[in-house]
């Protein structure tokens, strides 16, 4: 063989080393791309974790749907608070409008009764009158009272009762006085249950809204925990088949 023909088997040996090189670089290369940066965590351990963030998860939602339960349960109360209060509204409306009603034959009388004390103050005395009986004295006492409430000394109340007292009262305008007064009593009453109600359902309202927040956090909660679960159940069905491969 000669000189030229060893130069030539050289070369192409070199080319062939220098390939192998290259292609056994290529395969290091891959290899070690391929690697994971840290230590690869066991299926087992992933399963028993996704199976222990299932159960929170199920616990969770258990207990949103406690939740869910209690605020359909505040609803209802508020559903009731509410009719309560509508009811008392009407029954103070039905009060007011019986009051005005009693207040309005009421002072209709007491004006009747002004006018009829003027004539008679107008008209003085009557005839024959002894100048110093019980009679004229409780006249005097009436038309002194008059007097004092025209100037604003007494209330029209006080006048009634000297009025009572002398015995110059109506007793149909005493009906219609006692009938106000009863009247303005029941409207009180009514008044006052209907502001026990709408406080009853601002608080139920309140209560209701509280547990319906409640209730959606604990479905979030749930929710994102489920998801979690899931993740972690792909993650180590992930690793249990790169394993196996």
């Amino acid at each position: 063989m000669g000189a030229t023909s060893i130069k030539e088997l050289t070369s192409i040996q070199l080319l062939l080393i220098i390939g192998a090189l290259v292609v056994l670089g290529m395969l290091v290369l891959a290899v070690m791309a391929d690697r994971p940066a840290r230590r690869r965590p066991k299926p087992e351990q992933l399963r028993a974790a996704a199976r222990a963030i299932a159960a929170h998860a199920a616990a969770v939602q258990a207990e949103a749907g406690r939740a869910i339960a209690v605020a359909a349960e505040a609803r209802v109360a508020v559903a009731v608070a509410e009719r309560s209060r509508n009811e008392a509204w009407a029954a103070q409306e039905a009060a007011e409008r019986a009051y005005q009603a009693a207040m309005s034959a009421a002072l209709a009388g007491r004006q009747e009764l002004l006018e009829l004390a003027a004539a008679q103050e107008a008209e003085g005395p009557p005839e024959g009158a002894g100048a110093g009986t019980d009679g004229d004295r409780e006249r005097a006492v009436s038309r002194a009272a008059l007097a004092a409430y025209r100037r604003g000394d007494i209330s029209v109340h006080e006048l009634r009762e000297v009025w009572r007292r002398t015995g110059e009262g109506d007793p149909l305008q005493a009906e219609r006085e006692r009938t106000a007064d009863r009247c303005r009593m029941q409207l009180s009453a009514a008044r006052r249950v209907h502001d026990r109600t709408a406080a009853t359902l601002r608080r139920a309202e309140q209560a209701a809204r509280a547990a319906e927040i409640a209730a959606q956090a604990l479905k979030d909660e749930a929710r994102a925990w489920a998801a979690e679960a899931h993740e972690a159940l792909l993650t180590s069905e992930h690793y249990s088949r790169r394993r196996r491969r």
